[in-house]
């Protein structure tokens, strides 16, 4: 209970001081000392635009910033944990009105994802005794991240995979929201919980986060079984290896020589995934909603808070039933920077605001007394 409350209690500190935070148009280089200068670079781009001198660092996730990290182009300044401990980062969430219609198929695509989940587990924790599994794992990374399996293995090192849905969970979200709410990224402000039907943000979160798909996954009473139960169109993040999970039931390959040769996890537990391709990022993820291009997406929580919020259409009535992973993002610098006060007036690159990347850095350099600005470009 300690632990967990001064978690809280950082985070709450965090949210105080990001609230006063203003984001403004810079109109020129800028070489303030005590503002940091940011813009809009997806994290499979920060590697070489760090090593070309086109932005001095940026805020990335897995594999990414391990990636910058053994090129040599770049060293962590900050790795999210230690900032924010075991905060969420990605999620898996359905639309509200396809779960009600299909609740036995998305508690057995939470089914798949659990399995997935341990497997990997279970390979990292037993990697000398089984190395064959380990190497199956790192490839299978390595082949979805188009990055070599030292980056994956690095990768794993900096990241906690799990499905549970805690009351840790629920805080840390409660809390980015009454962040989102404090930068202006909400239309309304708070008002734009309550026009979405809440009556508080806690009791947006208490119905945002739905735990009885994952009771249902986790009660005993399904199995797998030879026929297809249902079709699902599936959404995730391109080569983000917070969502191993996904890589792992989809993959038919391990299952060679055994009772399940030719089958994936999803297809074992009788689902049937369909895909519109992978997404550059959550907020795209969340279109995919909208759009109603996919029932459940795999994607970081505060695109889904933001955008959830926000765009207020059916489609994008969206739940949490599974956690994904937490931890695993960094702010990466080139080797001029050594210290925190050496990012004044430097150019930093995130995936965009609503992006736990992006909130990363606003927390983290206004706590250190900077401004942050978006750069002119």
């Amino acid at each position: 209970m300690e632990k967990k409350t001064a978690i809280i209690a950082v985070l709450i500190v965090a949210i105080v001081i990001v609230g006063v935070l203003a984001v403004t148009l810079m109109n020129d280089n800028g070489n303030d000392e005590d503002t940091i200068y940011w813009l809009v670079v997806p994290p499979v781009n920060q590697k070489d635009q760090i090593s070309q001198g086109l932005i001095d660092g940026g805020v990335s996730w897995e594999p990414y910033c391990s990636d910058s990290i053994l090129s040599g182009d770049a060293h962590a300044l900050l790795w999210s944990g230690d900032f924010w401990p075991n905060h969420p980062c990605c999620v898996l969430a359905v639309n509200a009105g396809f779960a009600d219609e299909n609740p036995e198929l998305v508690a057995r695509t939470i089914a798949a994802h659990i399995e997935a989940t341990e497997w990997i587990l279970d390979t990292i924790a037993n990697q000398t005794e089984n190395s064959e599994n380990y190497t199956k794992l790192l490839q299978m990374g390595s082949t979805f991240s188009a990055r070599n399996t030292s980056v994956v293995a690095a990768s794993l090192e900096h990241m906690t995979l799990l499905y549970e849905l805690n009351d840790q969970l629920k805080d840390y979200l409660v809390n980015f929201t009454k962040e989102f709410i404090s930068l202006g990224q909400l239309t309304n402000g708070n008002a734009t919980v309550t026009d979405r039907g809440y009556s508080s943000v806690e009791n947006f979160i208490d119905t945002f986060v739905n735990d009885s798909y994952m009771n249902i996954a986790v009660s005993g009473n399904l199995t797998k079984v030879d026929e297809t139960v249902g079709t699902l169109s599936l959404g995730y993040l391109n080569g983000d290896l917070h969502q191993f999970a996904r890589v792992v039931a989809s993959n038919v390959t391990m299952w060679e020589g055994t009772e399940y040769e030719g089958k994936d996890l999803f297809t074992q537990w009788g689902v049937e995934i369909t895909s519109p391709g992978a997404y550059a990022n959550g907020a795209f993820v969340m279109q995919g909603f909208d759009t109603g291009a996919i029932d459940m997406g795999y994607l970081g929580s505060p695109p889904a808070i933001v955008k959830h919020l926000n765009v207020n259409t059916d489609n994008s009535d969206i739940r949490i039933v599974s956690q994904v992973n937490v931890e695993g993002s960094a702010i990466i610098v080139n080797s001029d920077i050594l210290t925190i006060e050496d990012l004044g007036g430097k150019w930093i690159g995130t995936p965009g605001p609503g992006s736990i990347q992006h909130l990363l850095l606003l927390a983290f350099a206004q706590a250190h007394g900077f401004e942050v600005k978006l750069a002119a470009t």
